[in-house]
């Protein structure tokens, strides 16, 4: 950065022409046009002129970014207003509450104590509002992440509410008191009120006066309305920094948004292996286009918020219900194309399993109403376990607790999605993961089983 660039800025900025310069400094404007173009430069009484004008100084003017310059002494100056602003506002508060009547003084400390207690009431309430919705979105995660995310919006929400508190109880505490109160204090006696020094006045006579003098000395504190609210430039601060966490905590929601629009669009490229479903096909399609519109338009929300652009509001709301008009459709396409899908469950295997009995066994599974208890006369236990080919039987025992399930067959897993595909491309909807559990007993043993299982519940 140099001169040239530096004039050039400093002009335009108090919205001088060359012309209008030039007549300032007492030059020609092609002169101006020279320095501003680095094809000369201004003797040194006229950059000292240029100096004093713009308040800046050589180095600033010759070397440095002014405009760089500029933003630090700002900033630095704003520093110093936010401290200046601080130490105010604390000797005004010690000030005020000095000259304070105790009642007052006890009167205001319940006051703040009970605005305390509403702005931690509301924040309670908003985080149980939020922790309910948390849980009924992120649910379907599992336990490690979710209580990884979850800690991690907690911090966030504490250390949010915790900065929007202070501000909202010191807001509360200058406006209602700070703001409109000043202390005056009335000092009596001047030259009007000295002690006559007569030596030929009597000793009674001098101790009337020092009295009436000690008395008219005193300091009357008053504490009155002040109409003017002026404000504190630290509590800008407080506000900027509370921006500054929301913001914060906007793009980390825009981090989810961002991991919702690519599982969308793998969920868009992956629906064309349905394209034979006919209207299903292009109703998720339309749902899922439609899904990806509108993470989109959240995404471009948070992303002007977090860099203070302004958001073509017309625009967005015209997509935003588009959108949900072709999530409408969409659904609608689903649901009259899906009245011609058929539901079924694979049982195609039996397995079987034949247990001892004793007074104590348990047997449970992941469903226990999906036992069903067939008396038959035998001693032993005879378990039937119904289920896909794509799945094993899996039977744990424990001293007398039996848990009855079956086990993912991991070598089956693209078998498994291959064939979930072609039977949604042929109208079907078969459940592979389900299976169901026959238990043969004697009808004391069934009995005895059902006691001991509804000891446990």
């Amino acid at each position: 950065m140099n001169l040239s660039d530096n004039l050039k800025k400093i002009r335009k900025e108090h919205n001088l022409s060359q012309e209008q310069l030039a007549d300032k400094l007492g030059v020609s404007r092609q002169s101006v046009s020279k320095w501003e173009s680095n094809q000369a430069y201004p003797e040194m009484d006229k950059v000292l002129q240029i100096c004093k004008m713009f308040n800046v100084n050589i180095d600033e003017l010759m070397n440095q970014d002014i405009n760089s310059v500029k933003e630090s002494k700002q900033s630095k100056s704003n520093l110093n207003k936010y401290v200046k602003d601080l130490l105010e506002f604390m000797t005004k508060t010690v000030d005020m509450f000095c000259n304070m009547k105790f009642k007052d003084i006890i009167k205001c400390l319940i006051e703040q104590l009970f605005v305390v207690f509403i702005i931690w009431l509301v924040f309670v309430i908003i985080g149980g509002i939020g922790n309910g919705i948390f849980s009924n979105i992120f649910h379907f995660l599992p336990y490690n992440v979710y209580k990884v995310i979850y800690s991690i919006f907690s911090s966030i929400y504490i250390l949010l509410v915790s900065i929007l508190g202070i501000i909202l109880f010191l807001y509360v505490f200058k406006t209602r008191y700070l703001d409109y109160y000043i202390i005056i204090k009335d000092e009596k006696g001047d030259n009007n009120d000295k002690i006559d020094g007569d030596k030929d006045d009597n000793i009674n006579d001098d101790s009337s006066n020092i009295k009436n003098y000690n008395s008219k000395r005193e300091k009357e504190r008053i504490i009155i309305r002040d109409p003017d609210n002026s404000g504190y430039g630290f509590f800008n601060g407080l506000v900027k920094c509370l921006v500054f966490f929301i913001k914060l905590f906007v793009i980390w929601i825009g981090i989810g948004f961002c991991f919702s629009l690519v599982s969308l669009v793998i969920l868009l490229v992956m629906s064309f292996m349905f394209v034979k479903v006919g209207l299903i096909f292009f109703g998720v399609l339309l749902i899922l286009i439609s899904s990806i519109l509108i993470n989109v338009i959240i995404l471009d929300i948070i992303y002007n918020f977090v860099v203070n652009r302004k958001i073509k509001k017309l625009m967005l709301f015209i997509i935003f219900i588009s959108s949900l008009v072709g999530i409408g459709i969409g659904f609608g396409l689903c649901f009259i194309s899906g009245i011609n899908f058929n539901i079924s469950t694979d049982y195609s295997v039996k397995e079987e399993e034949y247990l001892d009995m004793n007074d104590d066994m348990i047997i449970m599974n992941a469903w226990a109403d999906d036992i069903e208890y067939i008396i038959e006369d035998r001693d032993n236990i005879r378990i039937e376990i119904y289920h896909s080919d794509f799945f094993v039987k899996d039977i744990d025992k424990d001293d007398n607790y039996i848990h009855v399930g079956i086990d993912n067959n991991y070598d089956n897993v693209m078998e498994i999605i291959r064939k979930e595909i072609e039977d949604i491309n042929d109208k079907k909807i078969v459940n592979y993961n389900s299976y169901k559990v026959k238990i043969y007993a004697s009808s004391d043993n069934i009995n005895k089983i059902k006691d001991n299982n509804n000891i446990i519940d």
